[in-house]
């Protein structure tokens, strides 16, 4: 048995310490406010004795007498435990709520200054890609940031060709006041009063093509290899974003249910792309419309 400071009396006859009592969701979620491992077990300790000294401490997690003097330092010097000036030294942990607040203030402050020089650096950096690279983009909440991020850049015109998986993008990204060419591919209720609502301005030219009104080729089209492969398209997973007709952002997945899209800044693969859908697209629009 090991009692400390008259405080509830621990057990280590199975070979169990006080670190196997601390939650480890506890230690991790103070490993991301920042403490290290040994600092998250020593502060959890201190609040759980309310006070102690170091070799309780050491006695009852079983670490090493530098692990916890170190851990006892830095949890000090953050102001997250105080020392008492006796012999041999006291520690004694101030209120979680406290602590958890000059975490989170911490955080703050390096997440500032971590994104201003890190926005330094993106005006200073040299380029190593050539305009011919082609990144693949996986995931919805990395594909949704990267729609946000053109829609920021954008600084002439914006056109954006989606369908139904990704119309929920566009409710936060910023509106610009330049012009904007959306055509929506969806069937779903209130899809097109909301997308007017959010897009209102003057310069935004929007179109809606319900689904159903893709079951065929558009006219003209008479070749019996692409009405085969036709039938193969998921609309609703359709992505082409075109910005200033210099960075495209198109999906990679209308053959399949995949979440993934390729970006590229290629000048030609652009422009073809903006031709290929005004031919295409455009006569979907055309035929609703009469």
């Amino acid at each position: 048995m090991i009692q400390i400071s008259g405080k509830k009396q621990f057990n280590s006859r199975y070979g169990m310490t006080g670190m196997d009592l601390i939650p480890p969701a506890l230690i991790s979620s103070l490993n991301t406010l920042g403490l290290t491992n040994d600092e998250a077990r020593v502060y959890a300790t201190l609040v759980l004795f309310d006070h102690a000294e170091a070799k309780e401490i050491v006695e009852y997690l079983a670490l090493s007498k530098p692990s916890v003097y170190k851990a006892l330092g830095n949890l000090a010097g953050q102001g997250l435990a105080v020392q008492q000036k006796s012999k041999p030294a006291r520690y004694r942990a101030i209120s979680p709520e406290m602590a958890v607040s000059i975490l989170m203030g911490e955080h703050e402050k390096a997440s500032e200054q971590a994104l201003s020089e890190l926005k330094k650096l993106e005006q200073e950096k040299v380029r190593t890609d050539t305009e011919d690279t082609l990144w693949t983009i996986y995931g919805d909440a990395n594909i949704e940031y990267k729609i946000r991020e053109l829609f920021r850049k954008a600084k002439h015109h914006i056109s954006c060709i989606i369908g139904d998986r990704y119309v929920r993008f566009l409710e936060n990204v910023p509106v610009r006041n330049i012009p904007l060419h959306l055509t929506i591919l969806s069937s779903s209720p209130g899809t097109e009063e909301k997308m007017r609502k959010k897009f209102s301005g003057p310069r935004a030219e929007i179109h809606i093509i319900p689904l159903e009104s893709l079951s065929s080729p558009p006219p003209g089209v008479t070749l019996a290899e692409f009405e085969e492969a036709w039938k193969f398209l998921n609309f609703e997973n359709i992505l082409e974003l075109n910005v200033d007709d210099e960075e495209l952002l198109m999906s990679s997945a209308f053959f399949s249910k995949g979440a993934s899209v390729l970006n590229t800044r290629n000048k030609g693969a652009v422009i073809q792309m903006k031709m290929l859908n005004q031919l295409f697209w455009n006569r979907f629009i055309q035929r609703d419309e009469k």
